[in-house]
């Protein structure tokens, strides 16, 4: 005859039997209706009401007014413009989207056939690596491999880890990245001691869809932009590494303003031979046409636009943003005159300028723009390194601001020859080039 404390032992391993399977009934049911699985149900369910892919708080981050976005000139909000809403025509079970709709597992999940993913679902959301791949046609060393989205991002990266980020670009939002998987060659990156990410020598291209046309998206809910510009990279000093690293940027227009936001990009069309010197230094011989514009003109021209015969021209090649850009970068920026109901880009000839070659408005998160220094580096007609708070004179002010920061230092103007240290070099440097400059 069981004792009392056996007979207690099977009771209550009777009752964890129950209780776990009505969760596995839970989890089952939810998944079953195409749903998100019960929080508390093991695994990143845990954490999806905080993940990017159902928060979409990268778009209020960018567009609101508190932080500088486009909705200064427009007065619109972001709830009005059903941006939080976007998504394809149909779910991963090919069912059409619930209205109202609410992001759930089926926006990326066959809930009815085995929970598989197809990575034709991600490109239907994430439409400038569609652009890369389907419009554009360029290849990548990973795709080629037969390599798909999640082989290099993780379950954090796809749904949370419990940090409600602003936006993907975020430090911590993803953890994907080249030394995952690739050791760093010795020397490799010797030339720039390890301040150059791979992507600023192996990614093909970024690429934009140049000057959205914010009339349309307020007025018909279609997003238009005159045509995707690629073929270029931008580069930037990322915020997350400090590394120097390929970057993009959306121009946009509405009522006459121009607006623009940069941010680091990656593009997902990388090679196994990287860019050679030439192809970011003129001082080495290159030829690269943002600097010498630049140089020739204290401007780069990125984009220019051809009124007459309705032509966008931009610049190919590397494009460096140097660290005056907010005076010295210059863009045309577009509207569309025709139906704001007709499906995107729209006839040509209704494109034109509207006169202004100057943002109204602009933004640069998670990343800075090319030091001085930098700039230097890659052949940049710059104001001599001497001359450290940029008042044309190289004086006493520069010297008792060389001796302000003393020691070391990654990139400041006090180091005016660039070895990452400041000391009597820099201090000699200075009375060297006394006067005028």
């Amino acid at each position: 005859m069981a004792s009392k404390a056996q007979r207690v032992s099977h009771a209550a391993r009777a009752v964890f039997r129950l209780a776990l399977l009505g969760l596995l009934l839970a989890v089952a049911v939810g998944i079953a209706d195409g749903g998100q699985p019960a929080r508390g149900s093991g695994g990143s369910p845990l954490t999806w009401e905080e993940c990017l892919h159902f928060t979409r708080a990268g778009k209020d981050y960018w567009y609101s007014a508190a932080n500088g976005g486009f909705e200064t000139f427009t007065g619109i909000g972001i709830e009005e413009l059903g941006c939080r809403d976007c998504h394809g025509p149909t779910n991963a079970n090919g069912d059409p989207y619930d209205d109202p709709y609410l992001p759930s597992c089926a926006d990326c999940h066959a809930t009815h056939g085995g929970f598989q993913v197809e990575q034709d679902q991600c490109l239907s959301c994430h439409g400038r690596q569609d652009t890369e791949i389907d419009k554009l046609g360029y290849t990548d060393v990973h795709r080629d491999l037969g390599m798909v989205c999640w082989d290099c991002h993780t379950d954090g990266d796809l749904h949370g880890d419990g940090v409600e980020y602003n936006s993907m670009l975020e430090p911590g939002a993803i953890d994907a990245d080249c030394e995952d998987c690739h050791d760093m060659p010795t020397g490799h990156s010797a030339p720039h001691q390890g301040k150059l990410h791979c992507t600023a020598c192996h990614a093909q291209t970024v690429i934009s869809c140049y000057n959205c046309h914010f009339e349309s998206q307020v007025e018909a809910n279609v997003k238009r932009a005159k045509q995707p510009v690629h073929d270029f990279v931008m580069l930037v000093n990322r915020e997350k590494d400090g590394k120097v690293y390929t970057a993009s940027f959306q121009s946009l227009t509405y009522q006459g303003n121009a607006f623009v936001a940069f941010a680091p990009y990656t593009g997902h069309t990388i090679t196994v031979e990287g860019r050679i010197c030439t192809d970011c230094h003129v001082n080495y011989g290159g030829n690269v046409e943002a600097i010498q514009q630049y140089n020739d003109t204290g401007q780069i021209k990125f984009a220019q636009w051809d009124d007459d015969g309705k032509v966008l021209s931009w610049i190919h090649g590397v494009v460096p943003i140097p660290e005056d850009y907010e005076d010295t970068l210059k863009m045309d920026f577009l509207t569309y005159l025709g139906d704001p109901n007709t499906p995107p880009p729209g006839d040509p000839e209704d494109w034109t300028g509207i006169g202004k070659d100057t943002w109204d408005g602009h933004q640069m998160f998670f990343a800075t723009p090319l030091t001085r220094n930098q700039m230097d580096d890659l052949g940049f007609a710059t104001l001599c390194p001497e001359d450290v708070n940029d008042d044309g004179q190289v004086n006493i002010d520069d010297l008792f601001q060389v001796l302000g920061a003393w020691g070391p230092c990654n990139d400041c103007p006090e180091d005016v020859n660039d070895d990452g240290q400041v000391n009597i070099d820099d201090i000699f440097a200075v009375l060297g080039a006394w006067g005028p400059c």
